[in-house]
């Protein structure tokens, strides 16, 4: 499953167009909110008289409003309004009666089934998930076939981005390192690894 972006039009209260498009199941809602936005406004820009798209997504149109987003969607969507200044954005409420509104959400539902497959950048969590998985795998690699820290390997057999949290004495157990006179022998700072007791 993916998500479901829709618009519809209206003339003299009568629908005269609806469009349909899904996005990948890995994009954001906001994105898919964003790209039925998208959609309309290029749908619009195709006359000369003067439109008025409604949203309920707040989220979009505080973004569409804001000048120096990074967010490219969002700029191609300011470009287009630039370019078309007959075409007016606005803020509805959601769920509350209003038959354009109630219907982009009924056709948004459909089509996550019917839809025209849409193209979009993946969202910056989902590379962000990506490259952390490969880091992870990297460091599993390097962890499992590096010469170092054999002692605590033995320990902590795959690696995590959280910190495992020890206690002093289980680090020192851990890695050999401290009062141990195994320790001492090995840096000349004691001429016998065994222990007096």
């Amino acid at each position: 499953m993916g998500t479901g972006c829709s618009y519809c039009a209206f003339e003299n209260c009568i629908e005269v167009l609806e469009w349909k498009g899904k996005l990948e199941k890995f994009h954001t809602v906001f994105q898919d909110e964003l790209m039925g936005l998208k959609e309309a406004i290029i749908r619009a820009s195709q006359g000369n008289e003067i439109t008025k798209i409604w949203t309920d997504s707040l989220s979009s149109v505080m973004a569409v409003l804001d000048p120096r987003t990074p967010h490219l969607l969002v700029r191609d969507i300011q470009s287009l309004l630039t370019q078309n200044r007959n075409i007016l954005v606005g803020w509805i409420k959601a769920h509350v009666g209003y038959r354009g509104n109630e219907e982009a959400d009924t056709l948004a539902k459909k089509s996550i089934t019917e839809g025209v497959v849409v193209k979009a950048l993946k969202p910056r969590c989902e590379l962000k998930q990506l490259l952390q998985e490969l880091f992870l795998k990297k460091w599993q690699h390097l962890w499992d076939n590096g010469n170092t820290g054999c002692s605590v390997h033995k320990v902590l057999k795959t690696v995590h981005i959280k910190p495992v949290f020890w206690t002093h004495e289980e680090i020192l157990s851990a890695t050999g390192h401290g009062p141990f006179p195994s320790f001492f022998s090995r840096f000349h700072l004691s001429e016998s690894d065994s222990c007096t007791c």
